[in-house]
């Protein structure tokens, strides 16, 4: 009889060792109110190696895993909208904030301010909290040194957009696609502000024959210009200023009219694990984010207590267009475009 008893407590104690340790497991991955469960699927304009960066952090800090898919802004915002009736993605990451406007207005985001937001300017977030600015760039005029001087000699370098029609560039400069491209959509949209829309297209018809293509991402002009493919690339002033730190002969001219992103994060609605997105949308504006992305991709984060990096460029030192508005390029993001498309 005292074996059986001896026996049935040994069990007893044993159940409890089993449902003790799994309900510690249970509690680590989240299932009892510990960290949030699942995974959070990111679509990233920004470059991945950066976005990567900041998601490992931020696993190991929540115990979120993460899917990443990187795409021009031009590809997200199009996936986004096409997959509104089954969302695939949680989480938005960078492209100028225009782009998350377009979504905003489309139904495809999730309104959520942050209690992190709250020390970034009204003009760099959204009100109702369907987006949130992450850091600025303003597009520049990026030229390789050592092309121009085996091409042109001294001659200064173009201070201005319309010295970019010069005959003597015929094929010496790339600029990505405004259909795709939310850099060279930032830059158009800019000078169509400034200009009028007419005199924007009429200078982008202009520009054409002494442009050597048009790449779908706003990156790839600069990164073919430091290797000699041409001289000149228009993109943002942070690619410019990433490429010429790794070694490159890159200088950089942001020239009046320059448009500028207010890079965007963003929760996508209906999404597979919308509070998951919200964790990672926290945990973007806390100053570890920004400093990774700035020592990085070389821009300004939007919050005041993110110095800019070694290396980088306060944009109030440059003759950015300040009148910019990322509202109006949104509202003329489809009319623009489909002009532009008409370019040959």
């Amino acid at each position: 009889m005292a074996r059986k008893k001896n026996k049935n407590a040994v069990m007893l104690y044993s159940v409890i060792v089993v449902v003790l340790l799994a309900g510690f497991f249970l509690y680590k991955s989240g299932m009892f109110g510990g960290k949030v469960q699942g995974k959070v699927t990111v679509y990233s304009i920004f470059q991945e190696e950066e976005a990567r960066k900041i998601l490992d952090k931020f696993k190991a800090e929540t115990g979120i895993e993460y899917d990443i898919l990187r795409l021009p802004s031009g590809e997200a915002v199009s996936r986004v909208q096409n997959e509104m009736a089954r969302p695939q993605a949680d989480f938005l990451m960078g492209g100028p904030a225009d782009s998350h406007e377009v979504l905003k207005k489309a139904g495809a985001l999730e309104a959520y301010v942050s209690p992190n937001a709250s020390d970034i300017p009204d003009n760099m977030k959204d009100k109702e909290g369907f987006w949130t600015g992450f850091y600025l760039n303003p597009v520049a005029i990026g030229i390789n040194e050592k092309r121009w001087k085996e091409k042109y000699g001294t001659a200064p370098y173009p201070q201005t957009f319309k010295e970019l029609l010069d005959p003597k560039f015929k094929g010496e400069i790339g600029m990505s696609d405004p259909a795709t491209s939310g850099t060279a959509y930032t830059a158009v949209a800019s000078l169509a502000q400034v200009w009028g829309k007419e005199e924007m297209l009429k200078y982008m018809a202009q520009l054409l024959p002494n442009m050597k293509e048009r790449p779908k991402s706003g990156i790839e002009p600069i990164q073919k210009a430091a290797k000699g493919e041409y001289t000149i690339g228009i993109t943002f002033l942070g690619d410019q200023l990433k490429i010429k730190n790794q070694g490159n002969p890159i200088v950089s001219i942001v020239p009046e009219a320059a448009g500028y992103e207010v890079g965007g994060l963003s929760i996508v609605k209906g999404g597979p694990n919308t509070e998951a997105a919200k964790k990672l949308m926290d945990y973007m504006l806390t100053n570890e984010p920004g400093l990774l992305y700035s020592q990085s991709a070389y821009a300004v984060s939007v919050k005041p207590s993110v110095p800019v990096p070694q290396g980088g460029i306060d944009i109030k030192t440059t003759k950015y267009n300040k009148t910019y508005s990322l509202w109006t390029a949104a509202d003329q993001r489809k009319a623009l475009q489909d002009a532009l498309k008409d370019l040959k």
